[in-house]
């Protein structure tokens, strides 16, 4: 039958117990007292080992957290290295901050010098002659969620500048559907041989190319005319039917 949970225990049974503590508290009184590591300041000139994670944390608003400052160019004032560091770059001059990693032993992962994240840029690059330089198989590679690479250019520069290594390499290879904002399809009416479409930054020097979308027998463009804000396409004579025709600016 099972006890009662509200039973009297019996003198024997507390004494046991009581005995049990006793014996539990002396072996405790026995072993070495454990204490958390204490903490050791960094050493100039030494190579400061650590098992722990060291960090420095600015609470003042607009003041610099940790700063690395190397009077001299040869080498760069902060080096952040993963790994392996064999092959790591032996000049480092004229850089303020150099990161290097390993190749990645896997077919699905890619090892990053550096990496910026961030929920708006991820990295930054300001430059008096470039923003960012890039070296590798591929100089840029860019995966986004929408756009991989968003180039914008100055007044009088390109978004996206391709320049070939000499005047027999491809500059710009297009592997995919390519979109132009300066090209587009328009109806010429039925009993009509033109038809004048309105595009800013066209001018007489641009180059514009326009092909029937319709079939329509003995009918071809004779002509496209330039000039500023806009351009037209003639036929060859004017069509029985409303017909589409495509054009297309490069310049």
């Amino acid at each position: 039958m099972p006890s009662e949970p509200n039973a009297p225990r019996s003198r024997r049974a507390i004494l046991a117990a009581a005995a049990g503590s006793a014996a539990a508290l002396a072996a405790s009184a026995a072993l070495p007292l454990t204490a958390a590591a204490a903490p050791a300041n960094m050493q100039t000139e030494s190579d400061n080992a650590t098992s722990a994670e060291t960090s420095v944390t600015q609470a003042t608003d607009a003041v610099v957290a940790f700063r690395a400052h190397n009077v001299n160019t040869g080498a760069a004032a902060l080096i952040g290295s993963d790994g392996d560091e064999s092959n790591m770059a032996a000049d480092t001059s004229w850089t303020g901050v150099y990161g290097w990693s390993p190749s990645a032993q896997s077919d699905t992962l890619a090892s990053t010098g550096v990496w910026g994240d961030s929920d708006d840029y991820g990295m930054v690059g300001t430059g008096g002659i470039g923003g960012v330089i890039a070296f590798g198989e591929s100089g840029v590679v860019g995966i986004g969620d929408v756009d991989g690479i968003v180039g914008i250019g100055g007044p009088t520069g390109a978004g996206v500048l391709a320049v070939g290594d000499s005047a027999t390499t491809i500059a710009l290879d297009v592997q995919g559907k390519a979109k132009f904002s300066r090209s587009g399809r328009n109806l010429i009416g039925a009993g009509k041989s033109s038809l004048k479409i309105n595009l800013a930054g066209t001018s007489t020097a641009s180059r514009v190319f326009a092909v029937l979308h319709s079939n329509r027998s003995g009918r071809y463009v004779r002509a496209v005319v330039p000039t500023t804000g806009s351009f037209t396409i003639y036929l060859n004579s004017t069509v029985a039917s409303s017909t589409y025709v495509a054009w297309f600016v490069i310049n």
